[in-house]
């Protein structure tokens, strides 16, 4: 039985049409108690069903099944749903704040160090949830740090060194996470020049604590077929290519290459070689993988991981929690692989064969101790003359 304008009571207005056609594959089962709700929400309303309408509701697991649904079918343009979430949350987010000079000078920081950045990636690329946990945590910060200094008899404009230190002496994330806005606050005049000591790096301080504990994950990963196949494909690139998982989330089928030579797989600008028995995991996830969504078209679509909206990939999030489940530690177990990487081949192409920018792998070849480091930095210093 399939969704109809009848399941949702009264006469169908002529703007919902598409809303009704886009949702026509869904199962009625799929429709639970919430979603039809929304539809009868929408049946109430007026004027066509845009971006605006949906944001203008309670967000739920159901707007977000509807909003994905719509934009699968082109109903409504494709928009990236995590930059629009983080510019409601900051819209939302500087009403509570009380100070009007506070709230000016927080809403300039996270528009021309964030969001103009973000906007930016969002053109070439998705945009992440832990990126925007990121400026949501450094706006929480700032706000903190401004709170502080006022409890001082103090502020931004008049604090001093001492205070400073003082302020990044403490435990707490807030403290380290506010120096991305005590940076561009100095640079920008807003306070005294003061010295901010840099941020620690987790490429050496979250590793694997045994670098056996890779191999024996990496194992089980390969030829555990109780596993789910998804969940093998993805935790060995973490654990033996260094890859995040906010970008192997956003992998695509034609990424990987198969030959009379055997798999490729593209990460970067040049296709690394899969060895056996990982490439025909790839190969068979490729040619085996099902889409579904719970609400709209049930299509697959280019997605390696395809996720539980229409016409979208899993999302980072989904995919940490299955890795997870199976005592895979993400973030250390990519630091422990880009380690090893970095000390075996030159910056240059880890570069290219993992997809990381050249800056970034000169910086994991020093970590690794890569003999190499000379001329990965000259590459480096090159590189970044091109992009001056």
């Amino acid at each position: 039985m399939h969704a109809r304008s009848g399941d949702f009571g009264g006469d169908l207005r002529l703007e919902l049409e598409p809303v009704f056609s886009a949702l026509a594959d869904s199962k009625a089962s799929s429709l639970n108690q919430r979603p039809k709700q929304i539809l009868r929400t929408l049946s109430e309303g007026t004027g066509p069903v845009t971006h605006a309408t949906l944001d203008e509701m309670p967000q739920s697991k159901a707007v977000m099944y509807l909003r994905a649904a719509l934009v699968a079918t082109e109903v409504l343009p494709a928009r990236d749903e995590q930059l629009a979430s983080l510019e409601r949350w900051l819209n939302a987010f500087l009403q509570r704040v009380e100070d009007p000079q506070e709230r000016a000078l927080i809403s300039r920081f996270a528009t021309w160090v964030h969001l103009r950045r973000l906007r930016s990636r969002a053109r070439r690329r998705p945009i992440t949830n832990g990126q925007c946990q990121t400026v949501r945590h450094d706006i929480y910060a700032a706000v903190a740090l401004q709170r502080w200094l006022r409890q001082r008899k103090s502020s931004l404009t008049t604090c001093d060194q001492a205070q400073i230190d003082e302020w990044l002496a403490q435990t707490g994330r807030k403290h380290t996470q506010a120096r991305s806005f005590l940076t561009w606050s100095a640079a920008r005049g807003h306070m005294p020049a003061v010295r901010i000591p840099p941020r620690r790096t987790s490429r050496t301080t979250e590793r694997l604590a045994e670098e056996d504990e890779r191999w024996q994950v990496s194992k089980r990963l390969l030829h555990d077929a109780d596993l789910a196949l998804t969940d093998r494909v993805a935790g060995c690139l973490v654990v033996l290519y260094g890859q995040p998982v906010s970008r192997i989330a956003q992998l695509t089928s034609d990424k990987i290459l198969a030959g009379a030579g055997g798999v490729q797989l593209q990460l970067g600008s040049r296709p690394v070689e899969i060895p056996e028995p990982l490439g025909s995991l790839l190969l068979e996830l490729a040619h085996g993988r099902q889409a579904f969504a719970v609400l709209g078209q049930n299509e697959q679509g280019p997605w390696l991981f395809p996720g539980g909206r229409a016409g979208q990939a899993m999302t980072a999030s989904h995919l940490t929690v299955r890795l997870n489940r199976l005592g895979i530690r993400a973030r250390a177990s990519r630091n422990t692989a880009l380690l090893d990487l970095a000390a075996q081949i030159p910056a240059s192409v880890l570069s290219d064969v993992l997809g990381i920018s050249i800056t970034c792998a000169v910086a994991w070849s020093h970590d690794a101790g890569n003999a190499r480091l000379g001329y990965a930095a000259d590459i480096a210093r090159r590189e970044l003359r091109k992009s001056e």
